[in-house]
């Protein structure tokens, strides 16, 4: 009987790193049905994307031989930190106090805000993840996201919103979508 190979060259397609998140407010909508896409400025370092390891158990015999195993989905880390403290993000991951806002004057400069809660708030939608080369994406279609501000980014860096990424299944019982893409004469980017 001969054996039917696949070369490691036909396989090659990659998705090389996160280059730029969309955030989209209908979750469980296909990408090609989303009608408004907020794109978050992510910071270059600030991306962890692990959709969870397998949690592995092995059953073992008296005579330590393994006898089968038992598998269930680990804990994602997906997560990315977002340089903005414009409203527009501000009132998307913060709980907003509408009855709180502030306006003053210090050093000759006149500073005027809106309050936000900092318990957490749940934000539901879909995520579209491009690779650098923006021939993959990764296509989170139903998402709960969490965030927590961090004002201090260092001497590289700036402040951000720590957003953490929990995947669910979407009404086709899918959690993410690896999708590889061609270029279109109406590519926008």
């Amino acid at each position: 009987m001969a054996i039917t190979v696949t070369n490691k060259e036909n396989l090659k397609q990659i998705f090389d790193k996160v280059n730029r998140v969309y955030y989209f407010a209908d979750a469980n909508t296909a990408l090609g049905s989303q009608t408004q896409a907020l794109e978050f400025p992510v910071l270059a370092d600030g991306v962890t994307f692990n959709t969870g390891d397998p949690d592995k158990n092995e059953v073992k015999l008296t005579d330590d031989t393994t006898w089968t195993s038992k598998v269930k989905q680990g804990e994602s880390d997906i997560s990315f930190q977002v340089a903005s403290v414009h409203s527009t993000i501000n009132d998307l991951l913060m709980e907003k106090k509408t009855s709180a806002a502030m306006t003053g004057a210090f050093g000759g400069i006149n500073y005027s805000g809106q309050g936000y809660s900092l318990a957490p708030k749940k934000v539901a939608g879909a995520l579209l993840m491009v690779s650098e080369d923006k021939l993959t994406a990764i296509y989170l279609p139903n998402v709960e996201i969490y965030a927590s501000f961090n004002g201090e980014g260092g001497d590289d860096s700036t402040g951000y919103y720590n957003v953490s990424v929990t995947p669910l299944t979407d009404t086709n019982g899918a959690a993410f979508y690896p999708m590889t893409g061609t270029a279109t004469s109406s590519s926008s980017e």
